[in-house]
C-alpha cells in the first residue's frame, strides 16, 4: 500500500490531540482517586502512547463509521473490496471493451488499486481522492501496467494515469498511457457485493 493524497486530514490530528489529552488525563485522574500507583515497570500510557493507538485505531477501523461521517469528521468514501467492469481501448477500432475486475484496498492513510484484464494486471504507485468542491468524489492515480506472458507482443510494461468518478457503487472515468503506447480510454466499474 502506498501513502495517498486527500484534503482534510488536518482535522483528525486536532481531534486525536484533543482525545488523547482528554483520556490521559482522566486515566490520571481514575488512577489517582483508587490511590494506585504503579510500579516502574507498568507505567499509565502517556499522551504519545494514546495518540499513536488513537491514529492507529482510527486508520484502520474507525474512518468507516457512521458517527464520524455525521459529525463531518471524516468525508472519505469507503472503496474497499472488490470491482468488476469494462475497459474501452483506443486501441480497439471496433469499439469493443474488455472485462476487468479491481480490487481497493484502502486505510484511511494509505491506498493500493489492483486492476486486472485477460492480458495484463496494473497496480497504482500514487493516489489522489478529492472529495470537496466536486458534485462526486474523485480518484485519480498513477499506476503501472504488466502483460501478462501470453500477452500479444505489442504489449509493453508502461505507466498510465486514471481519473475515476465515484458515483453511488460505479466509478467511472478515464485513463491515458505513458510514452510508447499512447492508448486512451474509459473504465467502468461496479462494486460487488459478495
Amino acid at each position: 500500500m502506498h501513502t495517498y493524497e486527500l484534503e482534510g486530514r488536518e482535522k483528525v490530528f486536532v481531534v486525536a490531540v484533543g482525545v488523547s489529552v482528554l483520556l490521559v488525563w482522566l486515566l490520571h485522574i481514575g488512577l489517582g482517586a483508587v490511590d494506585f500507583n504503579p510500579q516502574w515497570w507498568l507505567s499509565v500510557p502517556s499522551f504519545a502512547g494514546c495518540y499513536s493507538g488513537f491514529l492507529w485505531l482510527f486508520d484502520r477501523y474507525q474512518w468507516k463509521f457512521g458517527l464520524l461521517r455525521n459529525l463531518k469528521l471524516v468525508s472519505l468514501p469507503d472503496l474497499n473490496g472488490r470491482w468488476i467492469g469494462e475497459v474501452k481501448s483506443s486501441c480497439n477500432s471496433d469499439g469493443s471493451g474488455h472485462k476487468v475486475s479491481a480490487v481497493v484496498l484502502q486505510r484511511w492513510s494509505k491506498m493500493v488499486i489492483r486492476l486486472e484484464t485477460e492480458q495484463s494486471r496494473s497496480s497504482s504507485i500514487v493516489a489522489s481522492l478529492r472529495t470537496t468542491d466536486l458534485t462526486k468524489p474523485e480518484l485519480s492515480y498513477q499506476y503501472v501496467n504488466e502483460p501478462r506472458s501470453d500477452a500479444p507482443g505489442t504489449m509493453a510494461m508502461h505507466r498510465g494515469t486514471a481519473t475515476l468518478e465515484l458515483d453511488g457503487s460505479r466509478l467511472e472515468g478515464d485513463y491515458y498511457t505513458g510514452r510508447g503506447r499512447g492508448e486512451i480510454g474509459t473504465i467502468t466499474l461496479s462494486r460487488c457485493y459478495e
